[in-house]
């Protein structure tokens, strides 16, 4: 069994493909071991799962269990051991299940493989991630805003100047309204194999914790997901398509974030703004190392 670690996970995803493969899945277990002899026993047990909104958390399943034991002659000894599952470990269950199975995951080599994915296959990919141009211009606005304030020139007996926002910041708050929109961000992942293709990883942002995308962000990586749209050689698609942004030409948009990487105090590299194919859209039920 692979030893994964979960970065990023679409936890009602997840918790069906393994319930449906499984045959139903438990998410906790008791286990009750009684030593000693008795001419005379009463037990009782109850148990109980409850799955009042499961697929919202995994930890609102609950286990409920209760046992009484009588006792006679001799003195009886009941230990008991609690087990349950993490998100991560189903996880870990799951992948191991569909790497173990034929015909669960599909893993192309080449790009002649790669044009036979179609909407619904289940792909596991290897790559790099990269967050989407937008997305990256708005933690590069915060950067610039954040070294902006280190003014080291200012005392204590100095007043301090009304703080203003500078068209930098403007820009920064407009992006950052236009992309709270949506439940949806799009990044970029350069496959290692077949190499030089591409893909758009559909995240669930209520699936982000904080630091998730920085996470992400340049590591290599594995992707098992669904294939929700196939860009074909001549065809393209908006790295960022649920944002407003996609609305413009992406020469326009090329141009803008072009000029604003060759900047002369800027270090910076955004990606590109129009995903060429052959490539795919993929939503991911797990993303891990």
């Amino acid at each position: 069994m692979s030893l994964i670690h979960p970065i990023y996970l679409d936890v009602p995803m997840l918790v069906s493909f393994a319930a449906a493969i499984e045959g139903g899945l438990s998410f906790g277990s008791e286990i009750m071991q009684e030593s000693g002899a008795s001419s005379r026993r009463e037990g009782k047990t109850a148990a109980g799962v409850g799955f009042g909104g499961l697929l919202a958390s995994l930890f609102d399943a609950s286990v409920r269990a209760e046992a009484s034991i009588g006792k006679a002659d001799e003195e009886r000894k009941t230990v008991r051991m609690s087990r349950s599952h993490t998100e991560a470990s189903i996880a870990i269950t799951l992948y191991d299940h569909l790497q173990a199975e034929n015909g669960y995951l599909f893993t192309p080599k080449t790009i002649a493989e790669f044009q036979d994915a179609e909407p619904g296959t289940l792909i596991e990919l290897a790559g790099v991630v990269e967050k989407n141009a937008v997305d990256s211009v708005v933690d590069f606005i915060d950067a610039v805003d954040i070294l902006s304030n280190l003014d080291v020139s200012e005392t204590t007996h100095q007043p301090r100047r009304k703080a203003t926002k500078s068209p930098l910041r403007q820009m920064r708050d407009a992006l950052d309204a236009d992309r709270k929109r949506t439940p949806i961000s799009n990044v970029l992942f350069r496959c290692d194999q077949p190499s030089d293709v591409r893909a758009v990883l559909t995240l669930r942002t209520e699936n982000l914790r904080d630091l998730t995308l920085s996470e992400l962000h340049k590591n290599t990586v594995r992707v098992v997901g669904k294939v929700t749209r196939t860009i074909g050689e001549g065809e393209s698609m908006s790295a960022f398509e649920n944002y407003g942004m996609a609305l413009l030409k992406p020469e326009a948009l090329s141009a803008a974030f072009r000029e604003l990487a060759e900047s002369e105090d800027v270090v910076a590299d955004f990606s590109e703004v129009e995903v060429r194919g052959p490539a795919v859209q993929v939503l991911p039920l797990m993303i891990f190392v």
